[in-house]
């Protein structure tokens, strides 16, 4: 036959673009579990996008009623690199987030209708889009803008969706690359000014209420956020009700010196615990008028700066896990005296795993929302090195002298990242059944989740 001129063969060929692999492609430098019941799961990454992930039902019928995790939306493409996110997501208001890039201010982005179509389609439920609130169908980002709108301004940046996206949900699949990095935007519905310099940490009341045992208090949401510093005035604490956005309290007499590193919530929202580059840790107590002020405060806790905190999120007795790039983690119980709070080290360990013979350096940690059957806590260790280890640390009341921790495991080697790990957190747990997934993400711009069993 005759051979068609090339052009003419070009012209026939029909190109449709289906779902490909995605993924961060730079460090992912902090994650987040929806709050209220860790439906979905947002990273956050110095390739400047917030991205959020999602269990897919696989419809093999040898794979029945297992799942994959992919993204399903990119709530924020933004012009500065990304350092922190944390979900705000409650029954009074589901689906909101606030994030914290290299600039001065904190940002808060709610979910459009069309992502949460999404969500519901890829997860067999109808448990995203029943609820009351009034959200736009889909956001925009404006020409030369940073912030996310929700309606289509002049000149803004507008790519025709995908009929998977549209609001027949019987056609709905899988986004396309281009749905992800323009329709899936989450709309931008608060700004929150006061840093001087660019965001480094972001945690909320509602981040600390993972267990099944905690009591949760969705009506007095807080959200604390610090920055970049090399005084006291720029290393201030700011907390805020993100939501209506406003400041709530400055917390800097008696604080920190240099940047805030990592700061954790108690369970019950009481204490907020803050630490960082200048090794001080501090223990904020909260009022009887709401306010909190400085209750307890050690210099030089760690030989070298403290990168993570974390309080154990079940039981009656308040202890404090802190991680620092000396190699090692020590265990603090608080306990409420006349004066104040009086802080005891109850245990301390080393990572097993060793650099140059020295212990690695931790990076960050979480405690299990879950007590073992022997009532010892599980506590997860993310590295410089990007190991992973699981700890057995025995919560014994403090009267009863030091306890003894011990190595529960070790991650294989092709399990755990190659860089450094930036930030774990288990899973919230809706009932003492609920399984437990620990999520981790690293500088290697990877983000894993681990089935754990106890």
């Amino acid at each position: 036959g005759v051979i068609a001129p090339t052009d003419e063969r070009v012209l026939s060929l029909y190109w449709k673009a289906t779902p490909c692999i995605t993924g961060h492609f730079s460090g992912v430098a902090d994650l987040s579990w929806e709050a209220s019941a860790g439906q979905y799961l947002l990273t956050a990454s110095d390739d400047q996008t917030c991205r959020l992930w999602a269990p897919i039902r696989l419809v093999a019928a040898d794979d029945e009623g297992s799942s994959i995790w992919l993204e399903v939306a990119r709530p924020q493409v933004h012009g500065y690199n990304i350092a922190a996110v944390t979900s705000l997501s409650c029954p009074q208001h589901p689906h909101y987030l606030v994030s914290g890039a290299d600039e001065k201010e904190l940002r808060g982005f709610d979910a459009t209708e069309t992502s949460l179509r999404m969500l519901d389609a890829v997860t067999g439920s109808s448990l995203f889009t029943n609820d009351d609130t009034e959200r736009v169908e889909r956001a925009f980002i404006p020409s030369l803008g940073l912030s996310n709108k929700a309606t289509a301004a002049e000149g803004a940046e507008e790519d025709a969706p995908d009929d998977s996206l549209s609001s027949n949900t019987n056609r709905l699949k899988l986004p396309l690359e281009r749905d992800l990095g323009a329709v899936s935007l989450w709309p931008e519905v608060q700004k929150l000014f006061g840093h001087k310099t660019e965001l480094y940490c972001v945690t909320s009341t509602l981040e600390a209420q993972s267990s099944y045992t905690t009591t949760s208090n969705t009506s007095d949401v807080l959200v604390a956020s610090s920055c970049k510093a090399r005084d006291a005035e720029a290393a201030a604490i700011r907390l805020w009700r993100a939501r209506e956005g406003k400041s709530h309290q400055v917390l800097s007499e008696g604080g920190h010196k240099s940047t805030v590193a990592t700061l954790a919530f108690s369970p019950d929202g009481m204490f907020l615990a803050s630490s960082g580059k200048d090794r001080r840790l501090c223990l904020w107590k909260r009022g009887e008028d709401g306010q909190y002020s400085l209750a307890w405060a050690k210099d030089s806790a760690h030989k070298r700066i403290i990168w993570s905190i974390h309080f154990l999120p079940f039981g009656d007795l308040r202890i404090l896990a802190s991680g620092s790039r000396d190699g090692t983690v020590k265990i603090w119980s608080f306990v409420g005296t006349s004066d104040g709070v009086e802080a005891t080290t109850i245990s301390s360990l080393s990572p097993a795993f060793r650099v140059g013979g020295k212990p690695d350096s931790v990076t960050s940690l979480s405690f299990c929302p879950k007590p073992q059957s022997n009532g010892a806590a599980l506590l997860a260790l993310g590295l410089e090195s990007g190991r992973l280890e699981l700890w057995n640390v025995p919560t014994v009341n403090p009267l009863e002298g030091e306890a003894a921790c011990s190595l529960n495991n070790a991650f294989a080697a092709n399990l755990c990242h190659n860089a450094t790990v930036t930030k774990l957190a288990w899973r919230p747990m809706g009932s003492v059944d609920s399984p437990l997934t620990l999520a981790s993400c690293s500088m290697d711009h990877g983000c894993r989740l681990f089935d754990i069993e106890i």
